[in-house]
């Protein structure tokens, strides 16, 4: 049974991973810092990296705007970030339990 319960869900301003039970919580505190996971150097880089371009979904100067991503970009971007999720579970292991709830902005 894993110790650890995380959520992956990027928000606006860049907040990836959350704490959803309590030993996670008091742990890593909550929202968690990516630079806090016992992660590798390059998978932290992918998920800033990918927190960033996230940051893109929205128009800004109008949010209830469309997002400017394109079909192609909402699905490519999707793709890349739930295989990070899956290299995070990977290099977590088996103390670590979680879900994959990032929402892609229509």
């Amino acid at each position: 049974m894993a110790k650890y319960f995380i959520r992956y869900m990027i928000e606006w301003g860049g907040t990836s991973f959350w704490g959803m039970n309590e030993i996670a919580q008091k742990s890593y505190n909550y929202p968690i810092q990516i630079s806090e996971l016992p992660l590798s150097e390059a998978l932290k880089t992918e998920l800033y990296q990918l927190e960033a371009e996230y940051q893109t979904a929205l128009d800004w100067d109008y949010p209830p705007n469309p997002s400017p991503w394109t079909e192609k970009h909402k699905k490519d971007f999707d793709e890349r970030a739930h295989q990070a999720y899956e290299r995070v579970k990977v290099e977590l292991g088996r103390d670590y339990d979680g879900v994959y709830d990032v929402k892609i902005v229509e």
